[in-house]
């Protein structure tokens, strides 16, 4: 066990991880959101001011709950799909602005170089992926990647860690808070969505999904204004996504289903290239 975390009564949750970093990191995330006035799960501290108690190899944190119950990725594409994708790019959105002015220390991620260097040489070991093809692709993505915006983003915002309560909103787990490109943030949401609900023999969810995944970009372009480099680049930074959850669950052996989905998601957005572009 890596990470878990149970509710104590109604008002707050135990965290516990073996990675004392990670735990740290949602810990000044979390600190640093509520200082701008957002909701935040923030930790309570000991008797004697502690935030972190330590037993053994593991570590704990008392947080406080928030209200609301996560969005559910198979909810996005009933009824009024596009108004509640928007919604989810909205408040992804109004979370990177919070995080532009984060008082945290984070590792500082170049998801161009670990797609170079490890993801798709990675997935190339696992799929039959064109040599022109990969070449192109990573040519164009390198031509943009120093031109966008970087700072600290969430860099898990799946639908379950995204709670709703009466159009309230908030966030959990910034364990894996990083410093990135911000719109890896948007794209992520999109693709977890498709992946908490991909079927490859369905061409209307498919096609559903694509706008879904449109208007999460509209949504964050509403609060947090894409710049034209920005524009160009989700859809390399979607691929690029897919390509490090394909290359690394080709590792992890007790994921095998995870990882045959992610590869026929790969083929899929690949074929789909084009409809994820924005003129």
């Amino acid at each position: 066990m890596r990470s878990a975390a149970f509710y104590i009564g109604n008002g707050y949750v135990l965290k516990l991880s073996a990675n004392l970093g990670k735990l740290k990191n949602h810990i000044q995330i979390s600190k640093s959101l509520e200082n701008v006035g957002l909701s935040s799960a923030t930790p309570v501290k000991t008797a004697n001011g502690r935030e972190i108690v330590e037993d053994g190899d593991l570590y704990f944190c008392l947080t406080k709950r928030l209200e609301g119950l996560p969005v559910k990725s198979g909810d996005m594409y009933a009824g009024d799909s596009k108004s509640k994708a928007r919604f989810v790019g909205e408040i992804i959105g109004q979370l990177s602005l919070a995080l532009k002015n984060a008082d945290a220390i984070v590792n500082d991620v170049n998801i161009y170089e670990t797609c170079r260097n490890w993801a798709l040489p990675k997935a190339k070991e696992c799929m039959e992926l064109p040599d022109a093809a990969c070449k192109e692709y990573m040519e164009a993505f390198g031509q943009l990647y120093d031109k966008l915006p970087k700072q600290i983003i969430h860099r898990d915002p799946n639908p379950g860690n995204i709670l709703l309560s009466d159009g309230k909103w908030g966030f959990l787990d910034f364990e894996l808070s990083e410093k990135n490109v911000r719109i890896f943030d948007p794209c992520y949401a999109a693709t977890a969505i498709l992946s908490e609900s991909f079927d490859e023999s369905d061409s209307e969810k498919q096609k559903k999904w694509i706008e879904i995944y449109r208007n999460i970009i509209y949504g964050y372009d509403s609060v947090a204004k894409l710049t034209d480099e920005e524009w160009k680049a989700v859809p390399y930074v979607i691929l690029c996504n897919q390509l490090i959850c394909v290359a690394w669950f080709s590792e992890q052996e007790k994921y095998r289903n995870i990882f045959e989905t992610n590869k026929k998601m790969l083929t899929w957005l690949l074929t789909v290239f084009e409809k994820l572009t924005f003129s």
